[in-house]
């Protein structure tokens, strides 16, 4: 398969963007981003820091484990202390604060 010089550009430039775009994902993952619930932004509970990494995790329940069906159950935002690790679970919505 052959490309003309300005496909050749194109793709380029694709790569570059998405390399970048990869990038800031990892940044943001490493160094953790701080996060807002309710209006209030949060802090460790147990060291005070203010970075998170930002996951979701199901609710399991007994009923929905018994029919194996647990895909079914709600999911809870979870924020992971990027300093000692500790867990945060929310059950409503938490906002990524932009710096």
């Amino acid at each position: 398969m052959y490309y003309n010089k300005e496909r050749l550009e194109e793709l380029r430039k694709e790569g570059e963007e998405k390399y970048e775009e990869m990038e800031r994902e990892r940044k943001r993952r490493t160094i953790g981003q701080k996060y807002k619930a309710n209006d209030i932004e949060v802090r460790c509970v147990h060291c005070k820091h203010d970075k998170f990494e930002l996951d979701e995790t199901l609710l399991n329940t007994r009923v929905m484990t018994f029919f194996d069906v647990e895909w079914l159950n709600d999911a809870a935002k979870t924020l992971i202390c990027k300093e000692c690790g500790y867990i945060h679970w929310f059950a409503k919505e938490v906002v990524e604060v932009s710096e």
